[in-house]
């Protein structure tokens, strides 16, 4: 993963502003011109303004023409009061609809659903929660990233138009000659202070960025883990932890070394350092062109009016070339912390989308077959499965057992196909699985893993996955996962919210009701193959092993894959597979497994059963 301490060409950084402009303005579309049409009215009031008071002093001052002050005066107040009220109108448009809260939860969906459609490979790869870690930080804590566009385009859309419109004001002290300090040289060495002044502004500023990168790379790590450690202390079961391990002294260490200090008191005496340099600069220029205009006002070249539409016109450019310069620097400087969100949002696809169709009919019976497979995770030099070769025989349940680290789950990604073989194939009615349509073939399955989660919201839409959902065919499958007891004492029924994140009157429910739950939402999807990859690991051997067999009963004629660590819950299946070290090693019945006495599944059986036999 690329890190912000990296040096990236000019090429490279104007490539990632045009990313992130252009993923601000997707998250935002309607920011960026009611941003532009706000910070035309916000530059142009005070100019308009000053330009009709020239123009009502030089009446004054000459020939008092009272309709014409009438007019200038009428003017001012109507084209104020009308650019006020669209201005407040924009105001309330950006911050309801494309505020700074609007962009970073459109953010975080554009995030999920990445998350979501992205290579399953790619959620287990570190580097790319890293990079995650990295977004949230920079986006939450540094308001940098795509965060900073929205924080400081207006500015520079802003000063950008006071810079044109002022120049507008100024061609009096261009056009007319002068003596002195009004003359021609004396604008020249204005101009000279000014590229000067904006050289250096620029060098400090690049020097002023390095640091916060440095500092926010350096705090990468630890504000991730003060992060997740808020949240811990946050979270319900982790008070007894907190209390009975004396937890709080490693707490608060690594809150107060995640809020460090030094290094940002060192960065903001930078900051300042530069920014009273750089209006120490434009006061200067801001004096000259007073001497300038004030030259040429003895000179009598000048009205009196035009010496305050000049003077104001100069400032508004000194001002906005300050505030242009600073907010294109601070754009520029911002390019690397828009890499992480670009680098996620391209990450690569591995997985080949066929498009032959799946028969998805009831009555068709899919057989598969793992042919000569052999794996390895990206970036692992070990195989966690070798030369595995096994059939699913439709409407047999088989039993997949061995201890951790075995195999066993490595091979249900792989049948499910959230991974692909690194050798070898695997066949789904004799055609290589990576001709059929990825979500067709998906669709064969109904999946519960062991680490299942559950969502804060109503229990049916837990089950359906879908906001929509039959009420009746969640009770049905919520009791054929045996939750029918404690639906009857839930307020709603299956309409009935699970925890309190959302609804403070939401029902809490242990771990064991969540794995049944789990388990109906397997139901409720009727896919032709089930998989119970340990579902049940924290429930005791017995009620593992009435859930087991209940939900035999229950799936009907459905090809069944049940795993387990405890061999006695999956008896009733007509093949058990052993696995070891990615290995198959032994595949037959119970009973013709544990007549092999030197066998792995013999020994495992024994060493279990020890357990619960009677001295």
């Amino acid at each position: 993963m690329n890190d912000v301490k990296g040096k990236t060409s000019f090429l490279g950084n104007m490539k990632l502003i045009g990313f992130g402009f252009k993923t601000a303005h997707k998250l935002l579309p309607a920011y960026f011109p009611c941003t532009l049409l706000r910070s035309f009215i916000t530059s142009a009031q005070p100019l308009i303004v000053l330009f009709f008071s020239a123009q009502i002093l030089n009446e004054l001052a000459e020939e008092q023409n009272i309709n014409r002050i009438v007019l200038f005066v009428s003017l001012t107040l109507g084209i104020t009061f009308v650019l006020s009220v669209i201005r407040a109108i924009l105001v309330r448009e950006i911050d309801s609809s494309a505020g700074m809260d609007q962009a970073l939860r459109r953010l975080d969906m554009m995030e999920a659903e990445q998350y979501a459609t992205m290579d399953y490979a790619h959620t287990e790869d570190s580097s790319v929660g890293e990079m995650l870690a990295r977004i949230h930080m920079y986006a939450r804590s540094s308001g940098r990233g795509i965060v900073n566009i929205y924080l400081v385009a207006p500015e520079i859309i802003s000063s950008f138009i006071s810079i044109a419109l002022a120049f507008t004001l100024l061609t009096d002290v261009f056009s007319i000659g002068g003596t002195g300090m009004g003359s021609s040289w004396g604008r020249i060495v204005l101009l000279g202070l000014y590229v000067v002044g904006l050289f250096i502004t620029i060098r400090l500023q690049v020097r002023n960025n390095r640091k916060l990168q440095k500092i926010i790379a350096l705090a990468a790590g630890i504000d991730t883990m003060a992060n997740y450690y808020y949240e811990y202390v946050n979270v319900d079961q982790a008070a007894k932890d907190i209390r009975i391990y004396n937890q709080k002294d490693l707490l608060m260490k690594i809150t107060k070394e995640s809020f460090s200090s030094p290094p940002w008191i060192s960065y903001f005496f930078s900051v300042g350092r530069s920014t009273g340099f750089q209006f120490g600069i434009l006061a200067v220029i801001g004096g000259g062109l007073y001497l300038l205009v004030g030259n040429n006002a003895l000179d009598g070249v000048v009205p009196v009016g035009s010496i305050v539409q000049t003077v104001g016109a100069a400032t508004a450019i000194a001002m906005g070339l300050g505030s242009f310069t600073a907010n294109m620097t601070e754009i520029y400087n911002n390019a690397p912390f828009i890499e992480p969100i670009k680098d996620y949002l391209s990450l690569p696809g591995f997985l080949h989308n066929g498009t032959k169709s799946v028969d998805l009919s009831d009555t068709h019976e899919h057989q598969i077959e793992f042919r000569n497979v052999s794996f390895r995770y990206p970036g692992s030099e070990n195989y966690a499965l070798k030369n595995l070769n096994l059939k699913f025989i439709p409407t047999e349940r088989l039993a997949v057992v061995g201890l951790n680290g075995s195999g066993k789950t490595t091979m249900i990604k792989l049948l499910c196909r959230l991974y692909d073989p690194t050798e070898g194939e695997i066949l789904l009615d004799g055609i290589n699985i990576k001709e059929y349509n990825y979500e067709q073939y998906h669709a064969l399955f109904s999946v519960v893993f062991q680490d299942n989660v559950l969502f804060p919201l109503r229990l049916g839409q837990n089950v359906a996955v879908d906001s929509d959902y039959d009420a009746r065919g969640v009770e049905q499958t919520l009791s054929d996962s045996g939750f029918t007891d404690r639906l009857d004492k839930m307020p709603d029924g299956p309409d009935t919210f699970l925890y309190k994140e959302y609804d403070e009157d939401g029902t809490q429910i242990s771990g064991g009701e969540a794995q049944k739950i789990a388990l109906a939402r397997a139901l409720y999807r009727n896919a032709p193959i089930v998989v119970l990859d340990e579902p049940t690991a924290a429930l005791d051997p017995i009620a593992e092993y009435e859930v087991y067999t209940t939900f035999d009963k229950t799936i009907g004629n459905k090809t069944a894959v049940f795993i387990s660590h405890r061999l006695s819950s999956c008896r009733f299946c007509q093949r058990i597979a052993v696995f070891d070290e990615g290995n198959l090693i032994q595949l037959g019945t119970h009973e013709n497994l544990l007549e092999d006495t030197s066998g792995r599944y013999y020994e495992l059986w024994e060493a279990q059963a020890s357990h619960y036999r009677e001295d």
